[in-house]
């Protein structure tokens, strides 16, 4: 049988040299996969402040057609007379 020409002392720092790379490469895995998940949440976060955003104005908007509907139903604004601009605007419906 051949002998290794290296040391137990050299084989054993080679040995926890490819460890030392493996936890650098298992370090870096880890890191990105946390980076992804941040990155990740930060886009759902902003997108649901967009739709929150879009929702609100709708609401906005809701409530304004509502309340020219009430208006213009009631015949309210008129302010003596012939009901003027409202009974005018009440015409083109």
């Amino acid at each position: 049988m051949a002998k290794s020409n290296m040391s137990k002392h050299e084989k054993r720092r080679i040995k926890n040299q490819a460890n030392g790379v493996k936890e650098d490469v298992k370090k870096e895995k880890k890191d990105s996969r946390q980076d992804y998940k941040i990155e990740k949440i930060k886009a759902i976060t902003a997108k649901a402040y967009a739709v929150a955003s879009k929702r609100k104005w709708l609401v906005f908007l809701i409530i304004a057609a509502i309340v020219a509907y009430k208006i213009i139903s009631k015949g309210g604004m008129s302010f003596g007379g012939s009901g003027g601009i409202v009974e005018m605007i009440k015409g083109f419906f």
